[in-house]
């Protein structure tokens, strides 16, 4: 579980103004074991934070059966790729257990950075921090 708000990962170089813009686009989800938080294939561009549990992310193989990719856990976040570049989903998410997630809607986050540039720089620097890492990640 992410304790304080400089360890959420979008918000690693805003400040106190800059968050309290920022979290006017923010909305809470819940859900349960097993539960489907997206699924490949889908056209949505939000960002999602797992402010708590852990997510299991993973591609079908031919035979429709599951193939891990990752597990992803409190802190991460889910679909800044998409954000940044438009395509479909490339991959589902499962709840492990319970898990809270804050989505940051593609078009409200969009409204709220094109009045303010600076904000904009700060938060692609925290995307592009992140999608670093992961890709770190992956290449072991």
């Amino acid at each position: 579980m992410m304790k304080k708000l400089c360890d959420h990962p979008l918000y690693r170089y805003l400040n106190e103004q800059d968050i309290s813009k920022i979290e006017c686009a923010r909305h809470s989800h819940s859900y349960l074991p097993q539960e489907l938080i997206i699924s490949a294939g889908e056209r949505t561009r939000d960002i999602l934070c797992i402010d708590e549990g852990e997510v299991l992310v993973y591609i079908e193989s031919e035979d429709g059966k599951p193939l891990e990719i990752t597990r992803l856990p409190a802190g991460s976040l889910i679909g800044e790729m998409n954000f940044v570049m438009p395509t479909h989903r490339t991959a589902f998410v499962m709840a492990m257990g319970e898990v809270k997630v804050s989505s940051y809607r593609y078009h409200e986050l969009t409204r709220i950075l094109s009045k303010d540039y600076d904000l904009a720089g700060k938060l692609f620097a925290a995307l592009n921090l992140q999608m670093t890492s992961k890709l770190l990640a992956l290449l072991g």
